[in-house]
């Protein structure tokens, strides 16, 4: 049976055996290599210039065996890296006790081992007296009591600075982790409170389309539709731009108070005020948008008598001020402060999640009544560079 051409094959993965370099260091493997280098070139590099103001015999010879005494040195303190790996998930007690009883075992091996190496006077590449058996009754075992703990003295150091290295680096990838679940989670609320558009205005504009057409006035039916096509478009698929100008922000708004002229010719009157400082301020998209809806629906739906609407910017210092006001009051509960606007209505509430998400504490969104009878709705906000940034 010939197979179908929308099934693919599955593709086969070969598994691949790790490097060598992986699995001598399979955790951490940088700072592993930087520190076991850095602590023993340290070391050879310190003992190498006493040179400089000791004197000593044969000289060359002694540097080639410093050279294979830090190789060894090195090696020895990879065995400690790969036994405190091991004990990585076992809490803190396993790793201290590794670097007490196995970390003396080996620096009285390299302590050992340094006696058999220095305890010879040989020529610059001879080494064959290290195939010699060992005579343990010519050993200066002062010195070598005092190298393994001088060699301890340093593995443990090692061993406890790559410790806390390696728990800083292991919290620094999980605050990184968690700041990039809190970025996406912050982006997340951020589109869904962008998004929460009052389905109650796109029903309203349908209706006024139907009557539109029911009175035959499809030259504006269609204008409407027209409006309504590039509002909708504009909010929910403008590049989802989750900041834009004051000036952008204001185009969009007088494109919807004009689909809302269409069912209330009329009684719906708006003035825009913005200062040209004020139009290349970045704000949250469609923050205002709320603000306008409330003005319409509690001021021309709830009443008879024309509505005026008159949106403002203003920069005043470091912070822009953009106010909604319409005729008529709000009710402000005497319990709460002003900028908290507690209990006032979802869209209220879409705004200051967003404000809170965004700014912080330095965002604020303030009801009042003014003295001329109308309801004010501000805005304020800071510097945008004062927006939470993701480190």
């Amino acid at each position: 049976m010939k197979p179908s051409p929308s099934i693919r094959p599955a593709r086969i993965v070969e598994s691949r055996t790790p490097s060598l370099f992986y699995r001598l260091f399979p955790v951490n493997r940088d700072l592993a290599i930087k520190s076991i280098f850095g602590v023993w070139g340290a070391y050879f590099l310190f003992v190498t210039s006493r040179v400089l103001y000791v004197p000593q015999s044969n000289p060359d010879a002694l540097f080639v065996q410093r050279i294979l005494m830090t190789s060894i040195c090195i090696t020895v303190t990879w065995l400690l890296y790969r036994l405190l790996v091991m004990v990585r998930c076992k809490g803190m007690g396993a790793a201290i006790f590794m670097l007490s009883l196995p970390t003396m075992v080996l620096a009285n091996y390299i302590a050992l081992v340094d006696q058999i190496v220095f305890n010879h006077d040989a020529g610059l590449f001879d080494f064959s007296y290290l195939l010699n058996p060992v005579d343990f009754a010519a050993f200066d075992w002062a010195y070598v009591l005092d190298e393994a703990f001088t060699r301890y003295f340093i593995l443990v150091s090692w061993g406890a600075l790559y410790l806390a290295l390696s728990h800083s680096k292991n919290v620094q990838r999980m605050m990184v982790h968690s700041r990039e679940l809190e970025r996406v989670n912050r982006s997340s609320e951020l589109r869904a409170l962008r998004y929460q558009l009052n389905p109650h205005f796109v029903f309203n504009a349908l209706n006024s389309v139907s009557s539109l057409i029911i009175d035959r006035q499809n030259e504006q039916a269609e204008k409407l539709v027209d409006d309504l096509a590039d509002y909708m478009r504009a909010v929910l698929t403008g590049g989802a731009q989750d900041m834009i100008t004051v000036e952008q922000e204001i185009a969009q708004q007088v494109r919807y108070l004009e689909i809302e002229r269409m069912r209330f010719p009329q009684r719906l009157l708006y003035f825009v005020d913005v200062e040209p400082a004020a139009n290349d301020w970045s704000i949250p998209a469609l923050i205002i948008q709320p603000l306008i809806e409330n003005a319409v629906k509690f001021g021309v739906s709830a009443a008879d008598q024309p509505l005026n609407i008159i949106i403002s910017a203003r920069v005043e210092e470091d912070r822009l001020r953009i106010s909604v006001a319409n005729d008529g009051r709000v009710e402000i509960p005497p319990t709460q402060p002003h900028d908290r606007a507690a209990g006032t209505g979802t869209g209220l509430t879409n705004i200051q999640s967003r404000l809170r998400a965004l700014y912080g504490q330095n965002a604020s969104l303030l009801l009042a009544n003014s003295r001329d009878g109308m309801a004010i709705a501000t805005i304020v906000l800071p510097d945008p560079s004062l927006i939470f940034e993701d480190l």
